[in-house]
């Protein structure tokens, strides 16, 4: 049950491997899809209470659903249109016949109680960034900087880049390498112990920390969004936060929960839509994958690659990193961070 969580890519890699090899029967969930293209002959899906068998590995699955959702989407549209002129047909019958067709009156209460029992796709997440004033074109340099917490070796040793506006930029390596670490040195709030960093001009900040620190378990929901107030400026519009935290897939009560009853989805969703009510030119995640479903995830890309600030990306998602970063700084023990 989502085996990959947490896990960085090496260890991913070793355990595709292992279960490759493994001549069992392996039933897994997992919202990883490399993971589920390289493993999966079967692909069993819940959609809105429906277990499906679509009895293909990931790759089929998807086209096949695709198509599904657009077959689907276009037969409720017509049983819709349908049902609109039934519904016309009814209120006109009324004043102009005395007597009804009493078997089209039952054909109308069927297609209500189908209209009823339809169960609609789950909402998807509608996430957007604030517009922000354009960074200078130089965002980082660092020339020669290291880094090393005391009585140990140096976590990151005589390290350059430069990253320019629109770069995105993955940072990966293994698990305990230093990538946060790595992060706090480029943005300065961990001071370089040699060398010289530079940042450009007009730089807002977003940063998605991977360990949540930036939620307060023992407030709600909107307190935590909205610090205390019922409206956020979005865009230089104001917004109620309850209508801003449906976009996210709270309802209002779940937004008057407290944090502290939220699943690992639930948080990193509520991370993300506090994010995003701030303007950045700059977006700074740091894991911010783990824990989201599928729809959430390709949302979440779609977004990234039509920013246009720059990013810093620490991922241990593999579809991610690929679809979303143009470039890789890679940790690789012993202080070295290769480009």
């Amino acid at each position: 049950d989502e085996p990959t969580n947490h896990l960085d890519i090496d260890a991913i890699g070793w355990m595709e491997e292992f279960l490759l090899r493994f001549e069992g029967t392996l039933l897994f969930v997992t919202h990883d899809r490399e993971f589920l293209k390289k493993l999966a002959t079967r692909t069993v899906e819940l959609d809105r209470g429906r277990l499906i068998d679509w009895s293909c590995d990931y790759a089929t699955f998807e086209k096949r659903k695709e198509a599904a959702l657009a077959a689907e989407a276009e037969h409720w549209q017509k049983f819709d249109h349908k049902l609109a002129r039934e519904e016309v047909w009814l209120r006109q019958g009324i004043k102009a016949r005395r007597t009804r067709n009493e078997g089209r009156v039952r054909e109308l209460e069927k297609l209500r109680e189908a209209r009823r029992a339809r169960r609609e796709l789950i909402g998807a997440v509608r996430m957007r960034t604030q517009d922000a004033a354009s960074s200078g074109k130089l965002v980082i340099e660092a020339e020669g900087v290291s880094y090393g917490y005391s009585g140990q070796k140096p976590t990151i040793d005589d390290f350059s880049t430069i990253i320019m506006r629109g770069d995105k930029t993955g940072i990966i390596g293994p698990n305990g390498s230093g990538k946060t670490t790595l992060l706090r040195v480029l943005l300065g709030e961990l001071p370089s112990q040699r060398g010289v960093l530079r940042h450009g001009v007009n730089l807002e900040i977003a940063y998605f920390d991977q360990l949540r620190a930036q939620l307060d378990d023992n407030k709600s929901v909107a307190e935590n969004v909205g610090d205390g107030n019922d409206t956020i400026l979005f865009n230089g519009r104001p917004r109620h936060i309850m209508g801003y935290l449906q976009d996210f897939l709270f309802s209002p009560q779940r937004a008057r929960s407290p944090v502290s009853t939220l699943s690992g989805g639930e948080r990193n969703r509520l991370l993300l839509a506090r994010l995003f009510t701030k303007p950045s030119n700059l977006l700074v995640l740091d894991e911010p994958t783990n824990d989201l479903d599928m729809e959430t995830l390709e949302l979440l890309e779609d977004l990234l690659l039509d920013y246009p600030g720059t990013l810093l990306l620490v991922s241990h998602d593999r579809t991610f990193l690929n679809n979303v970063v143009t470039s890789t700084l890679v940790l690789e023990g012993n202080g070295r961070v290769s480009e």
